[in-house]
């Protein structure tokens, strides 16, 4: 009886959340993974980046998309930074409370700080910042061409970045156990994370460049 207490409430080794070691494969593969998926949807989007692009009028037309893919970028691992941060954080507490540091801990609070950003950035500063109706008639008047990427591919854009926070939460809560082993599974997820953060990114990107727009 007191073995198997042992084994469900051990505390887990660095090496088993992916710390140490050849443990860090995952990361660095999903990384590469987001990076390409990210630039793939650059240039099927490509004109739009140029409305995107930050530095004007110092920064040569061309170079617009590649200034804005930086600052979504940086966006998005500022992001990451802030869910790594409040999971350590939650963790911590959870320390200080009493509890232990186990795999069910650590995805626990993982997935919990996850929602968290996503709920602050995504539904307070993204689904009630949206430009209204009169300014979305405003830009259509002024420059039409900028209606898909500013409010079409908004709506569609929201609606991604709640389906990339279902499938991430979904394989840290759902999946469960499973991830601690499994390579596969624990690129996926983290490849979902930061594709939601990335979504987050471009949708503050989108709001920023349509009130600069329509503001003149």
């Amino acid at each position: 009886m007191e073995q198997q207490g042992q084994r469900m409430g051990r505390t887990v080794t660095l090496k088993e959340l992916g710390l140490t070691g050849d443990a860090w494969g995952p990361l660095f593969i999903s990384v590469v993974v987001f990076l390409l998926a990210a630039l793939s949807g650059l240039l099927v989007t490509q004109q739009a980046w140029y409305t995107l692009g930050v530095g004007r009028p110092f920064v040569p037309e061309f170079l617009l998309p590649v200034t804005a893919f930086m600052l979504l970028v940086i966006t998005t691992g500022g992001l990451s930074i802030a869910w790594g941060g409040g999971t350590v954080s939650l963790l911590a507490l959870w320390e200080v409370l009493g509890g232990r540091t186990t795999f069910t801990s650590v995805r626990m609070f993982a997935g919990l700080s996850l929602l968290i950003v996503w709920f602050i950035v995504g539904v307070h500063l993204h689904v009630l910042g949206t430009p209204g109706p009169a300014l979305e008639a405003k830009l259509l008047s002024q420059n039409p061409a900028l209606h898909f990427p500013f409010y079409t591919f908004h709506r569609f854009n929201d609606i991604m970045h709640f389906v990339f926070v279902a499938g991430a939460l979904g394989m840290i809560w759902v999946y469960g156990e499973g991830l601690l082993h499994n390579r596969l599974a624990q690129v996926v997820t983290l490849v979902l994370i930061w594709l939601t953060f990335y979504s987050l990114s471009l949708t503050l990107g989108i709001d920023s460049a349509a009130a600069r727009v329509i503001l003149g």
